[in-house]
């Protein structure tokens, strides 16, 4: 497995230095298109969505294997992309690479392993998935979980954005815990 040290010397790093996407960013405020003036955006973006990763947790994903099961596509383009080089190549392999995962709604912080599924072709967070995920915040299948990078902190935020819809209850659980009627 991989070493966390080399990991957090490496965003420590990439936090220092200017990223590609600050300079498109600042040139995207100096240019002159029909949405900005003066150098002032004038598009309204009501929301952006921090949770790139979202599951509607099923069976597999809660039983005996341990193991979350994540679409190759999606791991391609929103997490090993976000990884070091070393971190996104030791996820291929069989014993795959450690990472670290931030519960937002306990705040607590969980180590996972990362790899490549030969069998399936997709990846899998493996590791304590159920112990650390599954038991300790009662997941079920149905649940809807989202993931997205934090690179200041070299980790993956967790939260429970959905809890799936109970028997006899006509109502959702959102991720701030506020019942949501249903008609």
């Amino acid at each position: 497995m991989n070493n966390l040290g080399d990991e957090t010397e490496f965003c420590q790093r990439k936090r220092k230095s200017p990223s590609s996407e600050d300079s498109t960013s600042r040139r995207r405020f100096s240019s002159n298109n029909n949405n900005e003036k003066d150098g002032v955006s004038t598009t309204l973006k009501l929301y952006d969505d921090p949770w790139k990763i979202k599951k509607t947790l099923m069976a597999s994903d809660l039983g005996i294997l341990s193991r979350l099961m994540l679409a190759a596509d999606l791991v391609k383009k929103q997490i090993l992309p976000m990884l070091g080089v070393h971190q996104a190549r030791a996820a291929e392999t069989e014993q795959g690479s450690q990472v670290r995962v931030w519960d937002v709604d306990t705040e607590s912080m969980h180590q996972l392993v990362l790899k490549r599924w030969s069998s399936s072709k997709s990846y899998v967070l493996i590791g304590k998935w159920s112990q650390d995920f599954v038991r300790r915040r009662e997941l079920k299948k149905g649940d809807e979980i989202g993931f997205y990078w934090d690179p200041y902190n070299c980790a993956f935020n967790f939260c429970v954005l959905k809890r799936a819809r109970s028997l006899g209850l006509d109502h959702l659980m959102s991720h701030d815990d506020t019942i949501v009627k249903r008609n």
